[in-house]
């Protein structure tokens, strides 16, 4: 159980990780994502600046969460609970017929739509599963098993970064 546990962990640290990275790597990046919530129509003034702000800094702290061993089910935790914040608010901008512009990994993205929200519920559902497996993740597991749950979690995570982009291929197909 402990090679799907540290899956688990890669693959959300990753996705986090990134997420974390493109909105503030740069000024211009900081103010797109900043300008992106504005498409959200309930969040403005203080509550728009204080989110701007505590999303990439929570994002982060899934990232530290997930890589420390004694705070992995915080990790988890606090992972659940920004995705379901993420899809329940996009999504409710969604079922309004409100466009919500993308800036889940920073720069680029377009409008939010079923993919996203889609990607959004893969990466809440494995959040959940770590969640429920890290109380019973005990034991051990060779070096091998590791190395192949990391390996096959980084692929994982790349998909699920540039979900838009494989979507874009499906819809073209």
């Amino acid at each position: 159980m402990i090679a799907l546990e540290v899956a688990l962990r890669t693959v959300l640290a990753a996705v986090f990780a990134v997420a974390f990275i493109g909105k503030v790597r740069s000024r211009a990046a900081i103010s797109e994502f900043a300008s992106s919530l504005s498409d959200i129509t309930w969040l403005t003034g203080a509550r728009r600046r204080i989110s701007a702000a505590a999303i990439p800094a929570a994002e982060l702290a899934v990232v530290l969460l997930l890589a420390l061993p004694w705070a992995v089910a915080f990790g988890f935790g606090l992972s659940v609970l920004l995705l379901a914040a993420f899809t329940s608010v996009t999504g409710s901008e969604l079922a309004k017929g409100r466009q919500v512009r993308c800036r889940c990994f920073g720069a680029g993205g377009g409008q939010i739509g079923p993919a996203q929200i889609v990607r959004n519920v893969v990466l809440l559902a494995l959040s959940l599963a770590g969640l429920v497996i890290e109380p019973v993740s005990h034991g051990g597991v060779g070096a091998a098993g590791l190395i192949v749950a990391f390996g096959l979690a980084l692929v994982a995570a790349v998909g699920l970064v540039r979900w838009d982009d494989l979507a874009s291929l499906a819809r073209t197909s």
